[in-house]
């Protein structure tokens, strides 16, 4: 009795194509790690500029509620400290400071427009520089200093003296 043999059919990949597959994804693999570094690099640079303005807006805070007589004497040309997470820093053993903000009361009349101009009495102008300082000491290169400091500029009105006129 004769049988006729059906050729067999196989199922499955072949070497080659499995060769071709594992190289496409080795490649994209290979981009995709070389792109982490400035992932992580773009993630922590926002994060400190986050942080700059929530240390100015703390600090633009505290200037707004104090006694306008008391902005001169307790924020003019000041430096403050903040820790990483933008908290003001409180001296510990071994840790330092990563924030440093110096305050500056600008005295020249505020112009709101080319029409009027408000009398620092009145309204002042007041300039926040947040520098980043890694192990509490800024950096010695101008370009890094540059790269790691932000100014903000606010006003601050007068709230008695806009109240009574």
């Amino acid at each position: 009795m004769k049988t006729s043999r059906l050729p067999l059919r196989r199922s499955g990949f072949t070497l080659a194509e499995v060769m071709i597959a594992l190289m496409i994804v080795s490649t994209v693999m290979i981009g995709m790690v070389g792109a982490i570094p400035h992932a992580v690099r773009s993630v922590r640079e926002s994060n400190g500029i986050t942080t700059m303005g929530r240390i100015s807006q703390e600090l633009i805070s505290d200037i707004q509620m104090s006694a306008w007589e008391d902005i001169e004497e307790n924020y003019k040309e000041k430096q403050f400290f903040f820790d990483n997470e933008g908290l003001k820093f409180e001296a510990k053993t071994g840790a330092t400071h990563a924030y440093e903000t110096k305050v500056e009361l600008v005295t020249d009349p505020v112009s709101l427009s080319d029409k009027f101009d408000y009398r620092p009495d009145h309204i002042r102008k007041v300039k926040v520089t947040v520098e980043f300082t890694p192990g509490g000491s800024p950096s010695p290169k101008k370009d890094v200093r540059a790269r790691n400091t932000r100014e903000y500029v606010f006003l601050v009105a007068n709230q008695s003296r806009i109240s009574s006129q």
